[in-house]
């Protein structure tokens, strides 16, 4: 079932919006004439404002430079924005938003999936002075007594 957002309430949804999504990578693609075409990927999401101008409201959605702290990096603009469509997890959160022109044109601002980084890799890297110098120092196991090849030993044991 598709939910979209009441016209009436949609400057209050989109501050809520950038709230929970502050800084969150994005892609954004547009689909409309011309295909599918991706506008951005990876940069965090900074925010999206409403603009009722002329009756005809548009929608810019802004993204800040890769670090998330420096100001907009990039501002999409939508124009007679006519439906808006959160698309959201299991959980609940935020996964896209389609936001549909006059025209038919889609635009989906969709959240990547941030890499789940352990708490304690930064320390355990830190170790060493390099990927290779951390993979040199694993030790394998001895082959069996009585075998003279190692290398098929260790193809064998997979």
């Amino acid at each position: 079932m598709k939910e979209t957002i009441d016209r009436s309430v949609w400057i209050n949804y989109f501050n809520e919006f950038t709230r929970r999504n502050n800084s969150r990578p994005t892609r954004l693609e547009v689909f409309g004439e011309n295909g599918a075409q991706q506008e951005e990927c990876g940069l965090p999401f900074a925010g999206i404002s409403l603009e009722r101008g002329n009756g005809a409201p548009s929608i810019a959605i802004m993204f800040s430079g890769r670090n998330g702290h420096t100001p907009p990096h990039l501002t999409h603009v939508i124009k007679n924005v006519q439906e808006i469509t959160p698309k959201r997890g299991l959980d609940g959160s935020d996964e896209a938003l389609e936001i549909v022109d006059s025209q038919g044109e889609k635009s989906l601002l969709r959240f990547e999936p941030q890499p789940m980084i352990p708490a304690n890799s930064n320390r355990e890297w830190s170790l060493y002075k390099s990927p290779f110098e951390f993979l040199s120092s694993i030790r394998l196991p001895p082959p069996p007594p009585g075998d003279s090849n190692p290398v098929a030993h260790s193809v064998r044991r997979r």
